[in-house]
């Protein structure tokens, strides 16, 4: 017996490292404060305002992990990016702002509110936020593949963090305004833009993907560095436009916008690019029986995956269709791992351990949504120079 999904994420045993568990439990007690907080603040506003960021959150997470289909991230590490965004990087940029304000305070007097919008919040935001990315980048970097996991991490943290804002930006409205006033907030950061604190963050995300394949260490080490400036720097832009005027927002909106259908468009390049390498890499196993010239057409869009599994579930029921998820995913796994041993990112002993493991899975996965009627061709050794 082997166990896919211990095999999918390179363990022995399927299981929640420590350090995820950690960050998660002390995220999780972050979130729960701050709810609490705005519990006892807003009352029965705080159902509303609950209610409200939920409608923005729900939509804009489903749209975040279409992007993920080809190969999704490990539930616990999105869950702990998310958590992370809306408890303990809230925590932190709440401390670390008022704590600015009071140092600059006696230089700047009033003014402090518009540095603390315009400086002191953007940069302290985006760094919380950064930590969790930085954390994968040094301890998870096998998970970070390409630009789009880049995204789809840092949009999962944007969103958890615009999230727990955003209630308490609804409450705070309620008080000052009533309900319209609490409406025009919504409309504002929940309709006309929900995307913005995930565009920001995922500049950083995107450079760290990007960082990971690099073999010049400067380029590795300082362009995480500029993507986390480059995310600062959007978010001051948008907060300023803010103060400034309805004009000056509208435009900054615009913008924000172009660079959202730009990050929608690389993260649909990356994808493609990752199915022309996923069929270079396995035309070399298709002598092994384990891949098929039929097989390289199903892996080679979503769609024909879709009508695969699909197929393989009014076929064989359940098993058939788990079975051929896991074919999929071991084959875009093997593509991945190719690339990270060419990247330098494992040596050949670790490649070689992960391999066998992926070989072994699409055999068996194959045997199951063929049927017994169409067994799989035995696996063979590969030649050395494969």
């Amino acid at each position: 017996m082997i166990d896919p999904k211990a095999i999918l994420a390179g363990r022995v045993h399927r299981g929640v490292p420590t350090g995820a568990i950690v960050s998660i439990t002390i995220s999780s007690l972050c979130l729960a404060g701050i709810l609490g907080l705005f519990l006892l603040t807003g009352g029965p506003i705080f159902i509303i305002a609950t209610i409200l960021s939920v409608v923005t959150l729900i939509p804009m997470l489903a749209g975040v992990m279409a992007l993920d289909r080809l190969e999704p991230e490990p539930r616990h590490l999105l869950v702990m990016v998310f958590l992370w965004g809306a408890g303990a990087s809230v925590v932190l940029s709440i401390i670390f702002s008022l704590l600015g304000e009071v140092i600059l305070r006696p230089g700047l007097g009033d003014d402090v509110e518009i540095a603390s919008a315009i400086v002191i919040a953007p940069i302290i935001e985006e760094i919380t936020k950064a930590l969790v990315l930085f954390g994968l980048f040094w301890w998870r970097r096998s998970e970070i593949n390409g630009i789009t996991d880049g995204v789809v991490y840092a949009a999962v943290c944007g969103l958890g963090f615009a999230a727990a804002e955003n209630i308490g930006y609804y409450i705070a409205a309620a008080f000052e305004g009533g309900g319209a006033s609490m409406a025009g907030v919504f409309i504002l950061r929940g309709i006309l833009s929900p995307f913005c604190h995930p565009v920001f963050t995922a500049m950083t995300g995107i450079s760290l993907a990007i960082a990971i394949h690099q073999q010049n260490r400067a380029v590795r080490f300082f362009l995480p560095l500029a993507g986390l400036v480059l995310a600062i720097s959007l978010h001051s832009i948008w907060n300023a436009s803010a103060l400034i005027g309805i004009e000056a927002l509208g435009f900054t909106f615009l913008f924000m916008l172009g660079v959202l259908v730009s990050i929608v468009v690389g993260v649909r390049v990356d994808r493609k690019r990752t199915l022309r390498r996923l069929q270079a890499c396995l035309m070399q196993y298709t002598h092994t029986g384990l891949v098929t010239s039929d097989d390289l057409y199903m892996l080679s869009t979503l769609k024909a995956r879709k009508q695969a599994r699909n197929w393989a579930r009014a076929t064989y029921g359940k098993n058939g269709f788990n079975a051929m998820r896991d074919y999929q995913q071991a084959c875009t796994k093997l593509t991945m791992l190719h690339d990270q041993v060419n990247d330098g990112l494992m040596s050949a002993q670790q490649f070689e351990a992960l391999r066998g493991g992926l070989l072994t899975l699409m055999s068996l996965a194959r045997d199951a949504f063929l049927g017994p009627n169409h067994p799989a061709e035995p696996m063979m050794h590969l030649p050395p120079q494969a």
